[in-house]
């Protein structure tokens, strides 16, 4: 029960963090301008590939993560392809995003699915509701917003400009700042009571961030420094995002049902 609740844990964070127009370049506007300007951005090229790299602590079990995938943020749709270290044992996993649902190819040294079966499937609204918040109010929220998929960086403060930086060979301007998520919640009243029982429910509120900005305006780059008690788990985590490709075209393919397992019954075996 313990090693499926850590690796629960871990695709839920993946989860909550998988998820326009010219502007004057970044180097021109103040630094919390630049950063939000520049998130708004991101989201309205509509998809974008990703490098993803974690480096955790979850219930006290060292986890590491390498992923590259594919996402179409106004469809709440991806996929990506990982491979994971827990506890000193590998592991490789495929992933698929079609939200509310997320898709995991389990690995079959896990021992966790019946016969016929290779994809567990997680409802996280159902999760989320468990732990008394609804998951979709907390990314839906700001679907009228145009920063809706880097939709917390509305929240951040106490930027700084941290100097240039090159990024997959692209020039960017590198950015350090604080989200806080109470002042994210104050702002939004549509967001508020959804975003303070999540708040109640992970104990987590500020969260570090790095952002590394190219001179088109386009976020190349985000790390997120989490802090969380959520789960019943105690989560310490580095996050690394790397976007590339923008606009280009995803295709998600959901896996057939005959051969997938609701993750709720896996915990209710376990």
């Amino acid at each position: 029960m313990r090693r499926l609740g850590i690796f629960l844990a871990l695709v839920l964070a993946l989860a909550a963090a998988a998820c326009g127009g010219g502007s004057e370049p970044a180097a021109e506007q103040a630094p919390q301008e630049a950063v939000v300007l520049a998130a708004a951005k991101t989201n309205d090229a509509g998809s974008y590939k990703v490098d993803m790299t974690s480096s955790s602590e979850i219930a006290g079990q060292a986890v590491e993560l390498s992923g590259t995938g594919e996402f179409d943020g106004e469809g709440k749709r991806g996929q990506m392809s990982m491979t994971t270290s827990v506890a000193g044992q590998e592991l490789d996993m495929e992933m698929v995003f079609a939200f509310p649902i997320v898709y995991v190819h389990l690995p079959p040294e896990l021992g966790l699915l019946s016969a016929g079966k290779t994809w567990a499937k997680m409802d996280i609204e159902k999760l989320g509701q468990q732990e008394g918040f609804n998951v979709g109010q907390l990314m839906q929220a700001g679907a009228s917003d145009p920063s809706q998929g880097l939709d917390f960086l509305r929240g951040v403060s106490d930027v700084e400009e941290v100097g240039d930086e090159d990024v997959r060979a692209v020039a960017t301007t590198h950015y350090t700042g604080v989200v806080d998520l109470h002042d994210l919640a104050a702002e939004d009243p549509d967001l508020k009571t959804e975003l303070d029982k999540f708040l109640d429910q992970s104990g987590t509120s500020r969260i570090p961030v790095e952002i590394w900005i190219d001179d088109d305006g386009f976020v190349r780059r985000m790390q997120q420094t989490l802090e969380s008690n959520g789960s019943g788990f105690q989560v310490s985590s580095t996050m690394t995002t790397e976007f590339y490709d923008f606009g280009t075209d995803v295709t998600v393919e959901e896996p057939p049902a005959d051969e997938v397992a609701d993750f709720s019954e896996l915990m209710g075996q376990s």
